[in-house]
């Protein structure tokens, strides 16, 4: 059994943050646990915490570039064909920063942290949508998610293939990247009868 975490980091604590937490068996039949929008730190790390999560895929970038905008695991995004914004940009930079510092906090509690990229990944996997990829999944959830939940959503199940060795990851000298295998048009021969129990 493997419990992951997905968080949409919002750069201000002021503004929501998308949580979600699911959890996989060995025949990879899921289960989320949570999903919800969260604002502080706190909170964040609260309803992951509680789940006992493993690992924990972040929708930030982890590092900032030593030199011009970008990384050069951004760099190799953009040039597989994904769009990603500069973390050097200010209002990236704060994200960024908050998300060292979230990350610092959770490995304190044991949780391994990575960074993913929710809207590179519903690409990678070759679905349409977010629908098409709980609907390949067998995962029914019990309410419509704001685009925070749904992007929290994509991140905690790009943690369980990160977790299961099946995940895309581009891997540079300055960082790491996750996202999705192609699901929608090489699908692995998962059970289809996952369902979801979402806590608000």
């Amino acid at each position: 059994m493997v419990i992951c975490g997905g968080v949409d980091l919002a750069a201000k604590p002021s503004r929501p943050t998308g949580v979600a937490v699911v959890k996989a068996t060995s025949d990879f039949n899921l289960e989320f646990l949570f999903v919800s929008e969260v604002y502080s730190d706190e909170e964040i790390v609260n309803s992951l915490v509680k789940f006992g999560t493993m690992t924990v895929a972040v929708d930030s970038p982890l590092a900032l570039p030593s030199r011009s905008a970008l990384r050069e695991v951004d760099r190799l995004l953009i040039k597989s064909g994904f769009r990603v914004l500069p973390p050097a940009w200010s209002s990236m930079a704060q994200l960024t920063l908050r998300a060292r510092r979230l990350a610092k906090i959770l490995e304190n509690y044991g949780i391994e942290v990575i960074e993913t990229h929710p809207r590179s990944s519903i690409k990678s996997s070759s679905c349409s949508s977010l629908q098409e990829l709980l609907g390949v999944l067998g995962v029914d959830l019990s309410r419509r998610l704001t685009r925070h939940e749904a992007d929290s959503v994509v991140a905690s199940l790009v943690c369980i293939y990160y977790k299961s060795n099946r995940a895309l990851v581009f891997r540079a000298s300055d960082g790491e990247i996750v996202l999705l295998p192609r699901i929608c048009t090489q699908p692995l021969q998962f059970p289809r009868n996952n369902t979801s129990h979402v806590a608000e």
